[in-house]
């Protein structure tokens, strides 16, 4: 079986496409969605930058393959 090394990376990436669809929710149709729109855009961008982390890791594992 092939395994995807980005599998978490993509994950992490989607959810952050998550919380900005959320934040715009909120934010243009004024639902409670237990955060604001600009906190759920601030959770977009962590989750972003987690993202961009996992994709680029310098790890032994995976330098082997």
């Amino acid at each position: 079986m092939n395994k995807d090394k980005n599998g978490p990376g993509k994950l992490v990436f989607m959810l952050s496409i998550v919380a900005l669809i959320l934040a715009g929710l909120v934010s243009v149709f004024d639902v409670n969605l237990w955060l604001a729109g600009t906190q759920w855009i601030l959770i977009s961008i962590l989750l972003a930058a987690w993202a961009t982390f996992l994709n680029g890791c310098n790890c032994d594992c995976c330098k082997k393959e």
